[in-house]
């Protein structure tokens, strides 16, 4: 099972970590596996190659984390929550509809 844990401070997701195989099929195969790894990448890409913001991370087989710095500005900030709160929402989808192999975790820092 895949385990999806979102740290938040007031509104604001600061932090998330995705770790673990889904189960749901074979390695190469499994669906929801890949799924769970392009959400997870296209926010971190989202966040470093078009916000331009200088996150934390670190990826390896099955985990992936990210660490928003406090120091962004108004702006930068708009944009992240824009992108985090859509990864949110989407992993909540796939939870919905895949409750045994992804939970998602959610935390208040």
């Amino acid at each position: 099972m895949t385990k999806v844990c979102v740290y938040r401070k007031g509104n604001h997701i600061v932090k998330y970590v995705v770790d673990g195989h889904t189960g749901y099929a074979e390695q190469g195969s499994d669906i929801v596996c890949a799924a769970v790894s392009a959400i997870a990448t296209h926010t971190l890409n989202g966040l470093t190659e078009i916000i331009k913001i200088p996150v934390g991370y670190e990826v390896k087989d099955a985990y992936l984390e990210c660490i928003v710095p406090d120091n962004m500005s108004e702006e930068e900030c708009k944009q992240a929550d824009i992108l985090l709160d859509a990864m949110y929402l989407t992993f909540k989808n796939l939870e919905e509809q895949y409750k045994e192999y992804i939970t998602i975790i959610d935390m208040e820092v």
